[in-house]
């Protein structure tokens, strides 16, 4: 923990900006079936962990930084990269009408690996800490195993 400090990771506010666009493009330009909205836990408590982990997870990718270099990874950067891209084409698929419960988990695990790898590449524990929360919380909601 001594190698962290508070300042401002451009990779980690660009990485979370990369993800959360397309909800906002669903936010501006809602898709023909919005099933999203619905998708929730009924359970406030699995809510509440998954945006803990959610939450601290943005923060932590934004204002902790560690004083170590990012990895210089080529296979760490290429499956961030494929995760992200993957994310994008089921969104692709989910604003042009297609569903069903593939996409859905897709759509909740493929940002989730993404955001572990770029948390790894920084060298961000605590944003790995929240990630993993917030990964296993999105994929089990996602899956309607806690609905």
């Amino acid at each position: 923990m001594k190698n962290y400090r508070f300042g401002f990771s451009l990779l980690g506010i660009f990485a979370v900006c990369l993800v959360m666009a397309p909800n906002l493009l669903s936010l501006l330009s809602p898709p023909p079936s919005n099933v999203l909205d619905s998708n929730e836990a009924k359970c406030w408590l699995w809510n509440l962990l998954e945006n803990i982990g959610r939450f601290g997870l943005m923060i932590s990718l934004f204002v902790i930084v560690n004083r170590c270099p990012p990895r210089k990874n080529l296979v760490l950067d290429s499956c961030a990269l494929i995760a992200l891209i993957s994310y994008f084409v089921l969104w692709g698929f989910y604003f042009a009408g297609t569903f069903n419960g593939l996409l859905l988990t897709g759509m909740a695990v493929f940002p989730s690996i993404f955001f572990l790898l770029v948390s790894w590449k920084l060298r961000n524990s605590l944003a790995v800490s929240f990630s993993l929360l917030f990964s296993v919380t999105h994929a089990l909601i996602a899956n309607h195993f806690l609905v």
